[in-house]
């Protein structure tokens, strides 16, 4: 009965929130909250971001919040990325931080809280003259988000979180609210123990800085992943994760003025043919337009860890197959961890970005 309370309350959950949302019908490269998508984690960063599957780990909030069921002790993680490295003194004050912590709690459930926090920058502030007047600080976007998961039954767990995303625009701020709900289950008697998952992130309202015609819509998305333990003995460990992420915040398109002016322009396409050019509805669950992500994870005596990933996004075309992967590593000491990363971080130069965070585990 408990169990079934949980599943009730969940779904509750997951059909109101967008009935008190505004709906959002964004075009492509139009919605705001951009730090939503800067992914949360080194152990995710280095296995090419494929993690909606993996559970028992803190950042599991940041990707799919029915992954924090898998934990049976308390975690925190801090993380902090400068964007020095890609664009050197241009970049001073962009950075990117997150914080996050979980602790199960028996017959309960599994509770977490994350912080992002993404530094803009400054800007150098002139007349019609190069002369500089001042540098001003475009200031700091943040998102906090507060998350519950737990076993339904045998195999099935599912998780929601709730977020409050501040967004800085020049001297405006915008607000916004959403939620994540996902969900996993571990199929029973495989030849090697598979998870399936799936996730719907930032369903919630538009953040809006002065009106209506002023406002974004949220970087909606929904994943689907899994992971396969390809090995499991007593000091090794191997598994296998992937990822195919769909962005779907846009469910239809609002411009029909813009749409009959584009095809009276190209009479040689159709209505269906553009919305799939665009990736509007279901469109937007075609190969073309899914983010792909694969990873590899060996552990020897859940003491060092080697990773290594693979991703590619739509619309970003990198010059070759190396600037696709990422790989990483780790090693824990008594209750620390520590995590490294190195991934396309892309910038005027296409340099690589290190990423390292520190994880504790009591």
């Amino acid at each position: 009965m408990r169990q079934q309370k949980k599943l009730i309350l969940l779904i509750i959950s997951l059909v109101i929130s967008p009935l008190t949302s505004t709906v959002a019908f964004a075009g492509a490269g139009r919605t705001g909250a951009q730090i939503l998508n800067l992914g949360g984690g080194t152990r995710a960063a280095s296995l090419g971001d494929a993690f909606s599957a993996i559970e028992g780990d803190v950042t599991s909030t940041f990707w799919n919040p029915s992954g924090l069921s898998g934990l049976q002790e308390t975690q925190t993680i801090l993380s902090y990325t400068d964007y020095k490295e890609l664009f050197g003194d241009a970049s001073e004050g962009l950075y990117y931080a997150l914080f996050a912590g979980a602790s199960h709690i028996e017959d309960t459930g599994t509770i977490g809280i994350s912080l992002q926090v993404q530094g803009q920058g400054t800007i150098q502030v002139t007349t019609d003259s190069p002369e500089v007047l001042r540098e001003e600080n475009l200031g700091t976007n943040w998102a906090l988000a507060l998350s519950y998961a737990d076993q339904l039954s045998a195999g099935l767990a599912a998780g929601i979180s709730g977020k409050i995303i501040r967004q800085r625009l020049a001297q405006y701020g915008g607000r916004a609210y959403a939620i994540d709900f996902g969900i996993q289950y571990d199929f029973p008697r495989t030849p090697f123990p598979i998870r399936v998952a799936a996730a719907i992130q930032n369903w919630g309202t538009r953040i809006k800085f002065k009106d209506e015609n002023q406002s974004d819509p949220l970087p909606r998305v929904f994943r689907s992943g899994t992971a396969i333990t390809l090995l499991n003995t007593g000091y090794h460990k191997l598994q296998f994760v992937a990822d195919l992420t769909a962005e779907i915040d846009k469910l239809r398109e609002d411009d029909e003025k813009g749409v009959t002016a584009f095809l009276d322009q190209n009479p040689g396409m159709t209505r269906s043919q553009l919305m799939s050019e665009r990736g509007v509805g279901l469109h937007a669950l075609e190969w073309r337009h899914l983010h792909k992500n694969f990873g590899i994870e060996y552990s020897l005596s859940k003491l060092i860890f080697l990773r290594a990933g693979y991703k590619k996004e739509p619309g970003i075309n990198l010059p070759g197959f190396s600037d696709h992967l990422t790989y990483g590593l780790g090693f824990r000491v008594y209750f620390g961890q520590l995590d490294y990363a190195q991934i396309p971080g892309g910038g005027p130069y296409n340099k690589r970005l290190n990423v390292v965070a520190l994880k504790f585990i009591f």
